[in-house]
């Protein structure tokens, strides 16, 4: 029924819409000529007629088959570079220590020494990631979406937590609609951000301003002293939002204002759409660092988004002795036919040791 819901949703117009047709045109130029009502009674979404399928999202993601730098950072003892990473294989996979132990690092295109490069699961003491979590909470995301989105973003957690692994991350929770509200400041405390993913039936629903709360994650302006994600004192910063709807309600940031602050302060941002989304947004929002996921609703996104939140629990440590002359080339690691170009620390971003 949730699916049944989200597509009515999407043919008749967020506003629901009684028995108006789901082309809204009246009947008339060929049009979807199903109510709500009828298309909710239709028990498969393939028995749809083509002129009302037509009006659907085409579901696309890039999540899979990838390999994820998470960032980067120099060790001030021993000037190595340590690089964090994870991924997956094309069938949703993860990517284990093994397989990344097979990879090739090259440096200005010339392979590395072996004997100058380890790959190990990430440590104990190794204050990896500040992780920020936005939740859409306008008119039209149901309760059950939002009890579905809340269990990718713990399975998130969970991947990045003991007994998966140490202790390696931070994060806040953002829930937005017409508003922005920090749902939980930054905190080490998985049981803090777990409480914090639960619906909150008191949030005054309304229209999307997605972009303030991307905005406020990244860079945070509350009236509060605590710092937003990119100035986090953590080598890796990692952005997880979801939004079923197009962006209506930001009245300080702009995706084109957005852009260059998440491609200055190197954020991985993955972005989850569904119904009205915006898919080319998600798209431009994730660029080539990041990822998308978007679907008719949750349950399409689902599979795709928990295969890589589980990937995460095999994040690995690249070690790269400065005999290696990393800082004299572009660094590149070579898996499975894949190529993937490391971006150095970002000075002012901590993302390099104190």
């Amino acid at each position: 029924m949730v699916f049944l819901v989200a597509v009515a949703l999407l043919l008749a117009g967020c506003g629901g819409g009684g028995s108006s047709t789901a082309g809204g045109d009246g009947g008339g130029g060929g049009g979807c000529l199903l109510t709500v009502e009828e298309i909710e009674a239709i028990g498969n979404i393939n028995d749809l007629p083509p002129e009302c399928l037509a009006l659907l999202p085409v579901p696309e993601n890039n999540l899979l088959g990838r390999i994820f730098i998470l960032g980067t950072q120099v060790d001030p003892a021993s000037g190595a570079l340590r690089i964090f990473a994870n991924g997956t294989d094309s069938d949703g996979n993860p990517l284990q220590l093994a397989d990344f132990q097979t990879a090739t690092v090259t440096v200005a295109g010339n392979p590395a020494d072996p004997g100058l490069v380890s790959v190990e699961p990430v440590a104990a003491g190794d204050d990896v990631l500040s992780l920020g979590f936005v939740t859409d909470y306008s008119t039209s995301i149901s309760d059950a979406e939002l009890n579905a989105i809340s269990m990718v973003y713990s399975l998130v957690l969970d991947s990045l937590s003991p007994p998966n692994l140490p202790q390696v991350l931070e994060g806040e929770v953002i829930n937005f609609s017409d508003s922005v509200v920090l749902q939980q400041d930054w905190s080490e405390d998985a049981a803090l951000l777990q409480a914090a993913f639960q619906l909150d039936d008191s949030f005054l629903r309304g229209n999307t301003a997605f972009y303030d709360a991307l905005g406020v994650s990244l860079q945070r302006d509350l009236a509060l002293d605590n710092d937003g994600l990119v100035e986090r004192c953590r080598p890796a910063h990692l952005l997880i939002a979801f939004t079923d709807g197009a962006e209506n309600a930001s009245v300080v940031y702009t995706k084109d204002t957005l852009l260059p602050i998440i491609d200055d302060s190197r954020v991985v941002t993955i972005m989850l759409g569904s119904l009205n989304a915006d898919k080319d947004a998600l798209i431009e929002l994730a660029g080539d660092r990041g990822a998308f996921a978007y679907a008719y609703n949750l349950a399409g996104i689902q599979n795709v988004a928990e295969d890589w939140a589980g990937s995460l629990s095999h994040m690995v440590k690249f070690t790269l002795d400065p005999a290696t002359g990393f800082d004299t080339g572009a660094i590149t690691i070579v898996l499975g036919g894949e190529a993937i170009v490391v971006e150095r620390p970002v000075d002012g971003f901590c993302e390099s040791a104190p």
